[in-house]
């Protein structure tokens, strides 16, 4: 195997700029690795990061007679992203063959779901706080996001009528301003 892959997850609510200082941070420290040959490197929302506060990295490794064996380059790297403050990173080997197409933290999976939003908020971290206490389980996390910044925007219609501001204007500006659209 000569490729590792890398999940970087920064807090709920960090900003486009804040990931981005944090992802090339973590990249530059990657690539000096002597085992590494290559980083490619994305953040940001699309298929693969489902929130902003989220990224990849796909190591290329040089090749095995070149570097150390793959678990201790990874444990390596894991100890050099973990320098970076505010940022938790997952590595995991590359497969040959992967059979599910989401993109994963770690190996394996356990989706939890439900139609009420408030029982997540409450056995999700209680689950998983006692999947990683469990000493035969490394690396247990979850992706529930409900922590990030919330705020509630009173539109006085009447008043952006008067100043011909239309509701689709006023939407566009605040995407701009608080979305995920770089701009």
């Amino acid at each position: 195997i000569g490729m590792i892959q890398i999940i970087t997850e920064a807090p709920q609510s960090s900003s486009f700029k804040m990931m981005s200082e944090r992802q090339v941070e973590i990249a530059r420290a990657i690539k000096d690795d002597p085992a590494v040959a290559s980083v490619s490197s994305f953040i940001g929302v699309d298929g693969s990061n489902a929130t902003l506060n989220t990224g990849r990295m796909q190591v290329e490794l040089k090749p095995a007679a070149e570097r150390d064996a793959i678990t201790d380059v990874m444990q390596r790297l894991e100890d050099k992203a973990a320098q970076v403050s505010g940022m938790k990173v997952y590595l995991q080997a590359s497969q040959d063959l992967t059979i599910d197409a989401r993109v994963s933290r770690t190996q394996y999976q356990l989706s939890l779901s439900s139609l009420d939003t408030d029982q997540l908020r409450k056995w999700v971290p209680i689950f998983v706080e006692r999947l990683a206490a469990d000493k035969a389980l490394a690396g247990v996390t979850d992706n529930f996001q409900f922590n990030g910044l919330q705020t509630l925007v009173k539109v006085d219609r009447d008043a952006a009528a008067r100043y011909g501001i239309t509701m689709t204007q006023i939407d566009e500006a605040l995407y701009n301003a608080f979305g995920q659209r770089l701009v």
